[in-house]
């Protein structure tokens, strides 16, 4: 926890942190279908290959690698969402 923040308030995400992480997975994504593609090439392999091989890749690394991003997102959603709540509730206050 930051030290400037107080426990009730909750975590927010870090945005740069967030770009960092994406831009690390679509490096880490190019870098896989080079290296399967260059494999395949090297075998003399079908290339009907690369996609099975591509899948299997995404699923053991770069889903993994993102799954940071999917948490901050889903936190920034549900606080606009808690945000939008309190808004309206607040409208409702000083209307009635």
């Amino acid at each position: 926890m930051h030290p400037d923040q107080r426990r009730d308030e909750p975590a927010v995400p870090d945005v740069p942190a967030l770009r960092r992480r994406v831009l690390l997975a679509g490096l880490v994504t190019m870098v896989l279908f080079l290296t399967v593609a260059y494999v395949l090439t090297a075998l003399e392999a079908s290339t009907l290959w690369l996609l099975p091989l591509m899948v299997v890749g995404w699923v053991t690394v770069v889903r993994p690698l993102m799954a940071p991003v999917r948490a901050a997102t889903r936190l920034r959603r549900d606080l606009a969402f808690q945000a939008f709540l309190d808004a309206r509730g607040h409208e409702e206050e000083t209307r009635g």
